[in-house]
């Protein structure tokens, strides 16, 4: 399966094999969880959702029925030892290619999906080069002074889509049912931006480096 993903050098095609996973390479609890999956896809589609356009699904805040209960994905990869979690990724990758086969309407969400993930990319390229310092500046700060992992890139796509996203792009995110891996996406193109910025932008730069002295300062403070 081919997708586009897209970030601040433009769209980048991406595949995934089609090796099958090694009989007897997961835990049993993991096992009988992708059984489930396989048996009833259309019962999880979200998680199918979220493995096509979330960058780290395994840091992400979806939680599976993993061991009979519900479970984090970080959690569930320390409990059965799904580090690195390439083959339970690509296992799930595949079931979502078979569904996406079989099922009409879910191959028409994930077209929906995509398009709505590449407006979103694009209209944030759109209205970064538009935007002024005064707004755009602020945005970029909290992206690159912030820890470089998923929940914070989500916190950052969320807080800043309706600065630079019009308000009906927006709802239609907020109700897509893949919400937290295009904003996430989001947050990390725009931190990505900030870091390119920074290479073409000396005041930019200079302003980079005031904001992370103050901020490092601040953090001193009693």
């Amino acid at each position: 399966m081919y997708l586009q993903r897209q970030d601040a050098f433009g769209q980048v095609p991406m595949s995934y094999g089609s090796f099958a996973e090694p009989l007897g390479s997961f835990a049993p609890e993991v096992e009988q969880f992708l059984k489930q999956v396989r048996k009833r896809p259309r019962d999880f589609r979200k998680l199918l959702l979220m493995v096509t356009f979330h960058p780290d699904l395994i840091s992400s805040q979806l939680q599976v029925p993993i061991g009979g209960r519900p479970t984090y994905l970080i959690d569930a990869s320390l409990f059965y030892n799904l580090q690195p979690p390439v083959d339970f990724l690509d296992a799930l990758r595949r079931i979502r290619d078979d569904f996406q086969k079989q099922d009409a309407q879910f191959n028409q969400q994930i077209e929906a999906e995509l398009q709505l993930r590449n407006e979103m990319m694009t209209t944030a390229g759109e209205s970064a080069r538009r935007l002024g310092p005064a707004t755009l500046n602020p945005i970029l700060l909290d992206a690159l002074l912030g820890y470089n992992f998923s929940l914070f890139h989500f916190q950052v796509g969320l807080a800043a889509a309706p600065k630079i996203l019009p308000a009906s792009l927006v709802q239609r995110i907020t109700n897509s049912e893949a919400s937290e891996a295009h904003l996430t996406n989001l947050g990390r193109w725009l931190r990505r931006y900030g870091e390119v910025l920074q290479t073409k932008n000396s005041a930019f730069k200079a302003l980079v480096e005031r904001e992370r002295k103050r901020r490092q300062q601040k953090a001193k403070r009693p």
